[in-house]
């Protein structure tokens, strides 16, 4: 069997638009958006720590723990610089399936 061509991809692209929304069909879109963008060289590397705070947190420091929540004990100790690469590939994917939430996690983050 040989690899799919650009053009596959891009055929298998616009059927799942098509689809009714769901999940799973995100999923496949999000597979095949990352081999469309590798096939085509667009870059997909992660922004630095220093494009989300102008504190300057240098990659040695580690995550506080800020409360009680699972998420921030999950990132209590660890680089901020992973865990920020982590929340960007969230916020892709909740742009996706839910523009509202997106949204409304953006303001709040800009009234900060």
């Amino acid at each position: 069997m040989s690899a799919p061509n650009l053009k596959e991809i891009e055929w298998a692209i616009h059927e799942l638009e098509q689809e009714e929304s769901s999940f799973p069909v995100y999923a496949k879109l999000a597979n095949l958006y990352t081999v469309r963008n590798e096939m085509m060289g667009i870059s997909t590397a992660q922004p630095q720590i220093s494009a989300y705070s102008e504190a300057g947190i240098s990659a040695s420091e580690t995550l506080k723990q800020y409360g009680d929540s699972d998420f921030l004990r999950a990132v209590s100790g660890k680089d901020p610089a992973a865990a920020w690469s982590v929340m960007d590939e969230l916020m892709e994917t909740l742009q996706v399936v839910n523009p509202r939430a997106y949204d409304s996690v953006l303001r709040k983050i800009n009234r900060l």
